[in-house]
């Protein structure tokens, strides 16, 4: 952000201390937990597991020229009377949307935000009501001006699968978007779970604090040991020692408490360094009567095999009357927490601080600072921008607008205040007097990257300027960086690779600091296809392609493929013609088998429909290590619905879904008849109930759990429907439940799609008509939620042309509108039939980092279901990791945790007297 665009520092008060508004919920005491036993909630096990896939970047209003001169331009496109701000292709996500201007500028009539995913509109209105609450997400996921202390903020995840645009009509000044790409970068929370996380009173879920003999110099309180995960730490401890606690992690070096637990202050303030706040990681409670203050936070901390969590003193005598509380969960082997703590000057040149390095696999995901000791009656130091760099490239994928703006605040702030991802806690006036001319200011701040971990594969380095290009002197920076490291996947070769044919020279420094060098290169430019043929080292997992290119035009866009199958997309909408150097990634698995006895896989890079010329500079291929693919087996097949019994039978249930409610019950509904098998005739789905707790309990019960429910029916064909097929039920944004399903038509290639809903699990109701229709019988749909897209997988052939067995996908805002088929899944020459056979009974879901397919190929055999794995959820290999015994499997996780729970399938169908349950292993 610009200094010329400020108005000069108003009047304020001595001491501006954050008190957040939830501090009156705050209990004094915490409740009880179970020791050894705490679990870890599902938004933070997510940064626990390593996503190499994820390409972290973002689209900023920075000065291209690497000086102080912020704001909008036209670098993206023109549409009519809006500015498109953010245009993407391929996989993603966006984690955070930021954007700030003069206050008269914001309150301008006629402004129009328009967010579009996957060519359906998603909001398209006022900016104010989008950030404010009336756009259909509410604080803390949407902040305005005055919540998020002089900006707009959003942590609204917007997914999508083939293309996102925000446009703008009006003028956005200053603007930041966030986002991740590439393989597995829609994964996430939806909105609901993360405004849960976010408001979540989890300080009251910590178990009691017990009076512990205090750390003395040269002797730690060790608090734990591994192997083990911290997964909750709750202190009280005199306040005045505040200043002399640190705390340490294993090996690496001791940290200021101060910083550990979110206060960032230095505990040499006139109220020791003490404020109540809560964060979505943190919270401290200024000191009560007795003089104890109380420190807390959720942060997981793996700890090794002999590594320990303790707290030292940093200086002066023992600390007594310490109490203390460890919440322990199960040890994450191969899981570091990398805390770097730094207190540095600023170096009085155009460069920038290092507050984070490191050469590791990891995702960073918090900073502290504390700045302090800058020129009398200045605050320059805040338009210093963030850059931060992966994977050694010299180009910084996120470059911000100014310190303020990184920490989701406008204009220097306008005071402190505390949310849950961001906040300054403390803003503190020495010598106020004189409208601050002779002031010297201190700002405690933080960010925590929840939502939008910063992913390198091998390597970062986070800097941030001093003052407007980082030559601002004197000033003193405090910080801390939290991040977790992974030691599974290392780098293990290298291949560069040399642009050829005919080449033009160019002149250019990198869009970074403005004393950046600059350097000739030569680049190649047009619309064609690069091959590469790849020289990967036996052992490779994984490949990070790394292009060097020309940002003088823009977007650039390019298909990549490795030996034939789809490897994700290259764009870039943003055009820098003042330093066009530039740099961009995209990580490709590597099959089992793909690299090594020879083997050269052929890489493609496919620019023949790029809207701008392609432009490369040279390729980097970089391979890394990673764990071997699983080896899966099934337990026993134990029955949990007997159709075969029922009176009037014997029945069959083919292909079918099972949800738990609220209550605790759970739910199965499929295709019911009586035997023998006549698909043309199946115009039911029956349903049945289970009490609790799941399917462990199924597994072990002496007889089948499901019986009929009361309303043994849950659907019967319409007159226009010649059948109905495969019901699949999931829980909706508002707790409904929602069940869509195939329905049979005359014409096997406009098969239809159609649904119902229900509040109790037990009545449904149909609503509107046919969602959409597709070719060569298209059935099995099921739904899951990805951020806040809607995603269908069903059984299709490729073409009518080729129809080759495969699975499709479609996408929708909200069950009504759904985006043309793509295939997530195409099958070889030798599958091709008119029904698509072999991907029968589609299912998908995700696991550490993961996303498996499972269908089932009647053609192999009646009960072989295959089972195939991606980063992505849009695009699985056409080889199988496994093969299971089961017929049309649903699957199910012990208390619904696909990531870390007990996993469980189904198997079904004619013949087969009902529904069986069996436990994987293996994954």
């Amino acid at each position: 952000m610009s200094a010329r665009d400020l108005n000069g520092a108003a009047a304020g008060a001595h001491l501006d201390l954050s008190i957040s508004r939830m501090a009156g919920d705050l209990p004094d005491v915490p409740l009880a937990a179970a020791p050894d036993a705490a679990s870890i909630d599902p938004v933070l096990e997510d940064l626990l597991t390593f996503h190499p896939g994820w390409m972290t970047r973002s689209v900023t209003t920075h000065d291209p020229a690497g000086g102080n001169d912020d704001g909008y331009r036209a670098g993206v496109a023109l549409e009519g009377e809006h500015r498109v701000l953010f245009h993407a292709r391929g996989e993603g996500r966006i984690t955070r949307i930021w954007m700030t201007a003069m206050r008269a500028e914001i309150d301008k009539p006629g402004q129009e935000l328009w967010i579009e995913i996957d060519g359906h509109t998603v909001f398209r209105g006022s900016p104010h009501d989008f950030f404010e609450g009336r756009g259909g997400w509410r604080s803390p996921l949407a902040l305005g001006v005055d919540a998020s202390s002089g900006a707009f903020t959003s942590y609204v995840p917007f997914v999508w699968s083939s293309e996102a645009k925000i446009r703008f009509r009006g003028v956005p000044i200053y603007y930041q978007v966030t986002y991740r790409e590439g393989p597995g970068a829609a994964s996430g929370p939806t909105p609901e779970e993360l405004a849960r996380f976010m408001t979540d009173d989890w300080a009251a879920a910590l178990p009691a604090p017990s009076r512990l003999q205090g750390p003395g110099p040269g002797a730690p309180l060790v608090l734990a040991t591994g192997p083990a995960t911290v997964a909750g730490l709750d202190l009280r401890i005199p306040a005045g020692r505040l200043k002399d606690l640190a705390v340490r992690i294993g090996g690496q070096p001791p940290v200021p408490a101060t910083f550990f637990f979110g206060l960032a202050s230095t505990g040499t303030e006139a109220d020791g360094g003490w404020t109540t706040f809560r964060s979505a990681l943190h919270a401290a409670w200024a000191p009560d009567a007795a003089g104890a203050g109380r420190l807390a936070t959720r942060l997981p901390i793996p700890l090794a095999e002999g590594e320990a969590l303790s707290l030292e003193v940093a200086g002066g005598a023992a600390i007594n009357d310490i109490e203390a509380a460890v919440a322990l969960a199960p040890a994450r082997p191969g899981v570091r927490l990398l805390a770097q703590y730094r207190d540095q000057a600023a170096p009085g040149r155009e460069t920038t601080m290092p507050l984070f390095e490191s050469d590791e696999p990891l995702q960073f995901v918090a900073l502290f600072e504390h700045l302090s000791g800058g020129r009398l009656g200045d605050r320059l130091y805040l338009e210093g921008d963030e850059m931060i760099r992966t994977d050694g490239m010299s180009y910084p994928l996120q470059i911000g607008t100014g310190t303020e703006d990184y920490f989701n605040g406008g204009f220097y702030f306008i005071g402190a205040h505390s949310n849950p991802f961001s906040g300054q806690l403390r803003f503190i006036v020495h010598d106020p007097e004189d409208s601050w001319r002779n002031a010297r200011f201190e700002h405690s701040l933080y960010r925590l990257h929840v939502a939008d971990p910063v992913v390198s594969r091998s390597g970062m380095r986070f800097g941030m300027e001093a003052g407007p290009t980082g030559a601002y002197t004197p000033l003193r920076v405090r910080s801390l960086g939290l991040s977790y490291a992974f030691s599974d996947h290392r780098v293990i070769g290298e291949q560069r690779v040399r642009v050829r044919g005919r080449r033009r020279v160019a002149l250019s420094a990198t869009d970074a600091e403005r004393r950046a060098p600059r350097r000739l290169f030569r680049l190649r430019e047009g619309r064609g296809i690069t091959r590469i043929e790849v020289e990967c080292p036996p052992g490779a997992r994984g490949m990070l392609l790394l292009r060097a290119y020309s940002a003088a035009k823009a977007p650039q866009t390019a298909r990549v493929r490795l030996d034939g199958r789809d490897a994700g997309v290259l764009h870039e909408m943003l055009a820098n013609p003042v330093r066009p150097l530039a740099e961009d990634a995209l990580w490709i698995d590597l099959l089992p088998g793909e690299c090594g006895g020879g083997k050269r896989p052929v890489l493609e890079i496919d620019a023949t429909g790029s809207p701008a010329p392609w432009s490369e500079i040279g390729y980097t291929l970089r391979f890394f290590s990673g764990p071997p693919a699983p080896q899966l087996t099934q337990g026993p097949a134990v029955k949990i619905f007997d159709a075969a019994g029922l009176p009037g039978g014997p029945f069959y249930v083919n292909d079918h879904s099972i949800l738990q409610l609220p209550d605790g019950r759970w739910i199965l509904a499929g295709i019911f008849r009586s035997e023998p098998y006549r698909p043309e005739l199946e115009r039911e789905f029956v349903l049945a109930t289970a009490p609790g707790p799941g399917p462990a309990r199924w597994i072990e019960a002496a007889s089948p759990s499901f019986s009929l429910a009361p309303e043994p029916i849950a659907a019967r064909a319409l007159a226009d429907e010649r059948w109905i097929w495969a019901p699949h039920v999931v829980r909706d944004r508002d707790g409904s439940l929602v069940m869509v399903f195939h329905v049979g038509t005359p014409d096997l290639d406009r098969a239809g799609f159609r649904m119902a809903r229900s509040r109790d699990g037990i009545t449904w109701t149909r609503e509107g008509g046919t969602l959409f229709e597709d070719l060569c019988v298209a059935r099995d749909p099921m739904l899951v939620r990805l951020g806040d897209l809607w995603v269908i997988y069903y059984t299709r052939c490729a073409t009518r042309e080729s129809p080759r067995s495969g699975v499709a996908y479609r996408t929708s805002p909200d069950l009504a509108r759904w985006s043309p088929p793509a295939m997530a899944l195409t099958l070889g020459p030798e599958t091709a039939m008119p029904n698509s056979g072999h991907t029968e009974s589609p299912f998908v879901f995700e696991r550490e980092g993961w996303f498996y397919l499972t269908f089932t190929s009647y053609p192999v055999h009646y009960d072989a279901t295959f089972v195939h794995r991606s980063r992505s959820p849009f695009a699985f290999p056409p080889r199988p990791i496994a093969r299971l015994h089961a017929h049309a499997a649903e699957w199910v996780a012990e208390g619904g945790d696909f990531d870390k729970g007990r996993l469980f399938f189904t198997h079904a169908g004619a013949g087969k007297g009902g529904v069986f349950l069996q436990e994987l292993f293996g994954l």
